[in-house]
């Protein structure tokens, strides 16, 4: 089926307020068969299309055509083998219901539940439990592709890895371009590239540039018991980061699912909707998987040994992570698209992240990048990670004027030290001149061979991740 005129306007905008121009239509397929059918009688551009989540413009375009991938949400699960295969269309919500009505669970999604699993594994998603369990990368075990030619590849993990740098596909033969090893380190940012790797690896995050995933064949864990979240607070923010610091030195005997950190500004925000917030400094947020052996209340001795003051420390348990924890994590994103909104603006939020030994190099780089800007803004995010998000909330031109130098500058600040320019929302159309500062010209190169492999008309995604 294939939109055009009026009933396309709203596939026209993602989550970075984005918006298309010149799109003739969207073409909506029932799977892969269908969308083989249309890409091998198809001389247009396109781009897909999955939830309309993604902040960085990747679902957007300047002409050709949106393929939406929303009718491909068929699910299946296989509750003896722990998996589950899913439409690339299907959205996280149903998904989570599907595995959790088996007693299974999928811990690497995000808390955007409307996201959709395609556009996950296309820009390798970091989940609200990526602390201990990593990005949607370490869960998938099965794609289905249709290359921008019309040829339909389905594969499973260790069907065909790279020998050395060469591959040897149905597709043909190709050679990567290996990368650097950034061990550690949370990244979404270009193609994953490592000698011997498997061939599932190059795609996921891909971002849609080197073909359409259609669908994909997931591992499920066994649902926890409980999901404890712990909202502690701290007077300043050297007091909390010394704990996150000391909290991450006892993971190999209780590994948190996450560690996230409020700043002071944030709170404020916050407590203006939350009055239990009002006489808080900063916040740090923990969340720990309950399973056999997990014992809650030695955790929360660890905590208190770690610096927290236990007895104002707030708790909720929820296995679909439901309660004032949550909720409270949950509605600051929120509060601050509301304001960008109001302020008819475009977001602006950093998405870095560092090696461990670094985190205290990057605290002090934006302490001091942000100590003397005019430009009303919040620090949060994934502690744990080292995912530390500055969202601006500029008021007008000027002010997103300085909040976009700040954001040039942190970025090569942190590609210097090794750092991720693009720690979990991908690339898309607005980061692109930022992969200078993680990769030299011949890494880049090697990328867009890569890519041209696949893509030799230029008509897939054109404009995303590489130009």
């Amino acid at each position: 089926m294939k939109l055009s005129g009026e009933h396309i306007e709203r596939y026209l905008q993602d989550e970075s307020n984005l918006k298309s121009t010149g799109i003739s239509g969207v073409c909506m397929p029932g799977g892969a068969a269908d969308l083989s059918f249309f890409l091998k009688h198809n001389t247009e551009p396109f781009t897909v299309y999955g939830g309309g989540t993604g902040i960085t413009g990747g679902a957007t375009a300047n002409s050709g055509i949106l393929i939406s991938t929303e009718n491909m949400d068929r699910i299946s699960l296989d509750a003896r083998a722990r998996t589950i295969s899913a439409g690339a269309g299907t959205r996280l919500n149903s998904l989570y219901e599907a595995a959790g009505a088996a007693g299974l669970w999928y811990p690497a999604g995000p808390t955007e539940k409307t996201a959709t699993i395609g556009g996950n594994a296309a820009t390798n998603a970091w989940g609200a439990g990526s602390y201990k369990y990593g990005s949607i990368r370490n869960f998938i075990i099965g794609l289905e592709i249709v290359t921008p030619k019309g040829d339909f590849i389905e594969f499973e993990r260790g069907q065909f890895t790279a020998k050395g740098s060469r591959f040897r596909t149905p597709l043909g033969s190709f050679e990567i371009c290996p990368l650097p090893e950034r061990n550690g380190l949370k990244s979404s940012a270009g193609l994953y590239m490592r000698e011997g790797m498997d061939l599932i690896d190059l795609f996921i995050g891909s971002e849609g540039i080197l073909g359409v995933i259609t669908g994909l064949k997931l591992k499920l864990l066994d649902a926890p018991v409980n999901i404890h979240g712990f909202m502690v607070p701290f007077d300043g923010e050297d007091e909390a980061l010394s704990f996150i610091g000391r909290m991450k030195e006892v993971k190999d005997r209780y590994m948190p699912l996450s560690i996230e950190y409020m700043d002071a500004d944030s709170v404020m925000l916050l407590a203006k909707k939350e009055k239990k917030l009002e006489k808080t400094g900063v916040l740090v947020f923990i969340e720990l998987e309950e399973t056999k052996g997990v014992d809650v209340e030695v955790f929360s001795g660890i905590m208190e040994a770690a610096g927290a003051d236990i007895d104002s420390v707030s708790v909720s348990s929820s296995p679909s992570r439901e309660g004032f924890i949550w909720k409270v994590r949950e509605s600051l994103p929120q509060q601050v698209n509301e304001i960008i909104r109001h302020n008819r603006m475009r977001k602006i939020s950093t998405d870095f992240s560092v090696a461990d030994e670094k985190a205290g190099d990057m605290i002090e780089l934006y302490r001091s990048a942000l100590e003397r800007t005019r430009v009303r803004h919040v620090l949060f995010g994934h502690a744990g990670n080292n995912n530390l998000h500055i969202n601006f909330m500029p008021e007008n031109d000027s002010q997103a004027g300085e909040a976009m130098e700040i954001y040039d500058y942190l970025a090569s600040r942190i590609g210097a030290m090794g750092g991720s320019i693009s720690a979990e929302h991908g690339i898309g159309k607005l980061k692109k001149k930022y992969l200078r500062h993680m990769f030299d010209e011949k890494e880049i190169t090697g990328m867009k061979k890569v890519r041209d492999f696949f893509d030799p008309e230029g008509i897939c995604c054109p404009g995303t991740m590489l130009d």
